[in-house]
């Protein structure tokens, strides 16, 4: 069984339509029955060069105890965002909960137009949704990597990224220097999705428990126009479900995000209507179970 939460996280990206994109999913749709966490506003350091850093941790560290206590129910959580920060909460709940109880590592899927593994060093823009990866890392500033216990939540060699199609710099440099695994999405339109899924689940089979954290911007923006920071090209619909399908089926996840969908760049509801089917797809899809 499923409980589905989220949250409206805005401040990662400074993207005003995500803090009424979940209400409108709530509102429109009978199965998003959504629990809503809050953002928790903070006072700010004014030199600090990520932007509001303490609201984004302080709401990440909401997400990760409410998570983790759904991991109590015996509950699988899916987490509706909100900006892609909020990995950072919900993944550090799978890691911990997992490591607490099973005494093992999570790896990670991150499905994304962008890495998300900035620190604050290397970003530019100062936007935290930015750095979620890294900061899982336990790379960065420090009040984004102790969520729920202090360090690291995720490995390297347990990470896999689909669909990477806008990479900075110094992110391709952490990647490669980490030796993460990632597909980018022309590499993925030349090598076939197929082929891809097989190698990645072939890489991550040692693992016994997975966090999925799906990005909304990895789709095509001129076939899902509702996210906030749209990249040309990408996955469609058919090759969403394809990973899920696929992923769900070979690997044991326990838990998932659904990410970045902003109602005021939406056309037609065609990204509502698809956030809303995806969920239905996801709840009620043969999955491979860790618990």
């Amino acid at each position: 069984m499923f409980s589905i939460f989220g949250c409206p996280m805005h401040f990662g990206v400074g993207a005003p339509g995500l803090k009424y994109s979940l209400d409108y999913l709530r509102n429109r749709y009978e199965n998003l029955r959504i629990v809503k966490l809050p953002e928790i506003i903070m006072e700010e350091d004014p030199d600090c060069v990520l932007k509001n850093r303490n609201t984004v941790a302080a709401t990440c560290q909401s997400i990760a105890q409410y998570m983790y206590s759904v991991f109590e129910t015996g509950k699988t959580p899916l987490f509706l965002g909100g900006d892609h920060s909020v990995v950072m909460g919900s993944a550090s709940a799978a890691s911990i909960y997992v490591k607490d109880h099973f005494q093992e590592e999570t790896g990670l899927i991150y499905i994304d137009a962008h890495a998300d593994i900035n620190t604050d060093t290397t970003t530019v823009t100062g936007n935290i949704h930015g750095v979620p990866v890294a900061s899982l890392l336990g790379l960065g500033d420090p009040k984004l990597t102790g969520f729920l216990h202090p360090g690291a939540k995720i490995h390297p060699e347990n990470i896999v990224y689909l669909g990477l199609r806008d990479i900075d710099p110094p992110e391709l440099t952490i990647m490669k220097d980490l030796g993460i695994r990632f597909y980018t999405y022309p590499e993925i339109c030349k090598k076939g999705l197929a082929s891809c899924l097989s190698e990645a689940v072939q890489y991550l089979s040692r693992l016994n428990y997975f966090h999925l954290s799906f990005d909304i911007d990895s789709m095509d923006p001129a076939l899902m126009p509702g996210v906030s920071v749209p990249v040309k090209s990408g996955f469609t619909e058919e090759e969403v479900y394809e990973m899920m399908g696929t992923l769900m089926k070979e690997l044991p996840i326990v838990s998932y995000d659904i990410v970045e969908f902003n109602q005021e760049f939406d056309r037609d509801n065609r990204t509502a209507d698809f956030v809303s089917e995806l969920v239905d797809f996801i709840t009620n899809a043969e999955r491979k179970e860790a618990f």
